[in-house]
């Protein structure tokens, strides 16, 4: 439920907003992902979506009210992610007012993407996902333009608070430079001398991202090529190439601290790294677990292991940040890095268990669509490309930026203690695997197919 409040409905109206700027703009950076967060409109927006649900949920039960008001809120996500600042009644109500008289003709514009559907089902979803589904989203996105522009030319109440001129034209060259003096006047200066490290320190923090004693330099070091990241951002907002934010109708000055320091391009320290191997081995059990008890009703300890940890998760999430370093200013490579490299993860860890437990299997994906030898499958490593690029560009600095208050006297004896207990356990195990029903028993199991070693990394 907190998923689907908080993340699924927040995709959708994201999904729009990237549509928007995207028709406009050459560029859309990937910061604009979090552009809700930057406003402090997350939980605003995800208490609209919650409504607009719950008005479509009563009017199904009415069948043929629900039919209609399925068009009647259908501009809701387009309407708040222009506007976030609207109220839930608000969004709705003008949504109900700018369709009036369009339901019929919407609904036939959805029928004409009826082959469309059919092909997505008879290639399992693979259409949809490559081009389908990014293809009628643009389409819907230029109809919403259009019933936009039609609500202002007949005056329809509520119309003005769709008021993100700059989302649907480029900005001038006056109101750019009055908004973007400081960044004008930064990249109008010479460039400064990148900061640089030296001897095999140079090499762990440009190559993997590693910093292994964060000293005064380091630091410096990875607050220049933050700077530069920072930057280079604003210099598609100067060069007019991406959406200017500082031109948003609902200011983007009031940014949260936390959002404003997620760079992605930052290094880690060993110690850092450490705890986030052990949080998200710990976050992998814990959904492993959950799904189990949600599901099926019964507690079971999944993983190879007896500990609270899936090893997986953990080491698929540091691979990420130090083999793929290099990768990160460009997100499409990123995310085919991410693809491959788990599922290289996953495919030889199931291969090495087996080798070592006389053919003993902990996942099985046989009969997934795309599967290789029942270890991986496509449904997994997209679920993995999507949940690394969530991993490596918001969650990791997230939480690095926790660890790095905690004082160094208490983090390092906490992380060796952690590497400890879990050396013991790896020991353990190697002799007395952790096994049984739910584990490595799958015929139960029919409707769930292993999971899985697929979800966010």
């Amino acid at each position: 439920m907190a998923f689907w409040f908080f993340v699924k409905n927040m995709y959708i109206v994201i999904s729009r907003r990237i549509f928007m700027e995207g028709r406009c703009y050459d560029a859309v950076p990937i910061q604009r992902f979090l552009f809700l967060l930057r406003l402090k409109k997350w939980t605003r927006t995800a208490w609209i979506m919650f409504v607009e649900f719950m008005y479509k949920f009563f009017w199904m039960l009415t069948i043929v009210g629900g039919i209609v008001k399925t068009f009647s809120y259908f501009l809701v996500p387009y309407i708040v992610a222009e506007n976030p600042d609207m109220t839930a009644r608000e969004a709705i109500t003008l949504s109900r007012r700018m369709m009036k008289g369009h339901k019929w003709e919407c609904f036939l514009f959805h029928l004409s993407f009826a082959g469309w559907y059919i092909l997505g089902i008879l290639t399992f979803g693979l259409t949809s996902v490559f081009y389908s589904n990014p293809y009628e989203i643009a389409s819907f996105t230029e109809y919403y333009i259009q019933l936009r522009r039609l609500a202002k030319e007949k005056g329809i109440t509520g119309a003005d608070m769709l008021c993100d001129t700059y989302l649907f034209e480029k900005a001038g060259e006056v109101e750019i430079r009055a908004a973007y003096a400081d960044a004008i006047a930064v990249l109008e200066k010479p460039a400064e001398e990148m900061k640089e490290l030296s001897g095999i320190r140079r090499f762990f923090a440009e190559y993997l991202g590693i910093l292994f004693f964060p000293s005064e330099e380091e630091r410096a070091y990875e607050e220049d090529q933050a700077e530069r990241i920072r930057i280079y951002t604003l210099r598609g907002a100067v060069e007019r190439k991406c959406y200017p934010g500082r031109l948003s109708p609902v200011p983007e000055v009031d940014k949260r601290q936390k959002v404003e320091t997620i760079h992605y391009m930052r290094h880690y320290s060993v110690w850092s790294l450490v705890m986030m191997f052990f949080v998200f081995s710990f976050i992998g059990w814990l959904w492993e677990v959950s799904l189990h008890l949600v599901e099926d009703g019964t507690f079971v300890n999944r993983g190879v292991l007896h500990g609270p940890w899936l090893p997986i998760y953990g080491s698929g999430g540091v691979l990420i940040l130090i083999l793929l370093k290099k990768l990160r200013a460009r997100p499409v490579a990123e995310f085919t890095g991410i693809v491959i490299l788990c599922g290289m993860v996953e495919y030889f860890t199931s291969y090495y268990l087996e080798l070592t437990h006389n053919g003993q299997k902990w996942w099985d994906y046989s009969g997934y669509f795309l599967n290789l030898h029942g270890r991986i499958c496509a449904e997994g490593l997209l679920v993995f490309g999507v949940g690394g690029m969530v991993f490596a560009y918001v969650l990791a600095p997230l939480l690095d930026n926790l660890i790095r208050r905690i004082r160094m006297k208490l983090l390092i004896p906490v992380c060796l203690l952690l590497l400890c207990v879990y050396a013991a356990d790896t020991v353990y195990s190697s002799g007395h695997p952790n096994t049984g029903k739910g584990i490595t028993d799958y015929e139960s199991r029919e409707r769930i197919p292993i999971h899985r070693d697929i979800s966010v990394t």
